[in-house]
């Protein structure tokens, strides 16, 4: 049974490719973050812009999946507890924690409730459902070098969600299907030409538009997986490993190489075995909630002056084990209510 069970794990490396991108994120926010400069990669499409795409992509392939196999209530409770209170708990730790810490160092805590401006609380209230309505608490962080945000990557899960209630009504309605995703998918991509045609529409920021294009890239290579995911097809990964290359350093990328880029980190992340998957535990979503709040608050107390290395370092060690601890003493028993909950809910 235990063989068994080890092997059932061991299914591919998307677990690793997660934890993986979420650190990529990491790496790309700690030069801004820590006043090194701008992030690498190419102003249109940095290092970070670049993981959380492929977040996207691995989103739309396993989110098309799951509408597929379940009912679409169990499927929006399914994407709700997984969002939901682990960004609630990091809304709290920053409330709570950090920005406390970092306002006792000017000011006195028993009027930080009352006094902050924006206040404490609407960091919770103002952000409860995804929107970010309020990204400041009181002046903190005001003189660090991207001053005055406590959580900037938090945008991207609105869109996320989006997507999911986008797939969840296409389920529902059994349009969920290889002709809708694939009209979806070139509707997308138009999208994301207009905006990026400046004396048409002005400047615009294109992130949404590459990220809802990610994820329909994903939900539409599910459809065509027997096809593109074929562990004999060698050509498909490499084709699109380089397309996404050339077009990414010289040009082209917003035509063909964002394409191509989702395709291949799916061909990897469902081909590929011998990757770590650490025991089915899934840090990613920590990582990617703490890392931010972790590099200001060690910017604000002059953890940059070690160095970058240093410095990402102990952002890194930091931001790892809160991700475990939200992982083990929260987002995995949330979890195990997946379907006892909702069972009992339908079953009244």
């Amino acid at each position: 049974m235990v063989s068994q069970k080890k092997k059932k794990l061991k299914t591919n490396s998307i677990g690793f490719l997660r934890l993986l991108l979420a650190f990529t994120v990491l790496v790309s926010h700690t030069w801004p973050l820590g006043g090194f400069g701008t992030d690498p990669g190419r102003d249109f499409n940095n290092l970070g812009i670049l993981a959380v795409e492929c977040f996207f992509a691995i989103s739309g392939y396993l989110i098309t999946k799951s509408a597929l196999n379940v009912d679409s209530a169990r499927f929006i409770w399914h994407r709700i507890i997984r969002i939901f209170p682990a960004y609630w708990f990091s809304l709290l730790v920053v409330t709570g924690v950090f920005a406390p810490v970092v306002w006792r160092t000017t000011q006195g805590l028993s009027s930080y409730l009352t006094s902050a401006n924006p206040p404490a609380l609407g960091f919770i209230l103002n952000n409860f459902f995804l929107v970010q309505g309020q990204i400041g608490i009181g002046g903190t962080l005001s003189d660090n070098p991207f001053p005055s945000m406590w959580n900037g990557p938090l945008y991207t899960l609105y869109w996320e969600f989006l997507c999911y209630v986008g797939i969840a009504l296409l389920a529902a309605t059994r349009l969920l299907n290889l002709k809708i995703l694939g009209l979806i998918t070139g509707i997308s991509w138009i999208y994301l030409q207009i905006v990026n045609i400046p004396a048409l529409v002005g400047q615009v920021d294109d992130r949404s538009a590459k990220f809802i294009l990610m994820f329909a890239v994903g939900s539409l290579v599910f459809f065509l997986r027997s096809y593109l995911l074929d562990l004999k097809k060698w050509w498909i990964p490499t084709s699109a490993l380089i397309a996404s290359a050339v077009t990414y350093f010289f040009f082209g990328f917003e035509q063909l190489g964002i394409l191509t880029l989702g395709l291949f980190v799916l061909w990897v992340g469902l081909n590929v075995r011998f990757l770590p998957n650490f025991g089915g535990n899934d840090y990613s979503y920590g990582v990617y909630l703490f890392g931010w709040p972790v590099q200001q608050t060690a910017t604000f107390f002059g953890v940059t002056a070690l160095g970058i290395l240093p410095y990402f370092a102990i952002c890194a060690t930091t931001t790892y084990l809160l991700a475990f601890l939200s992982w083990h003493l929260l987002e995995k028993k949330i979890l195990k209510l997946k379907s006892a909950d909702l069972c009992r809910f339908q079953n009244k």
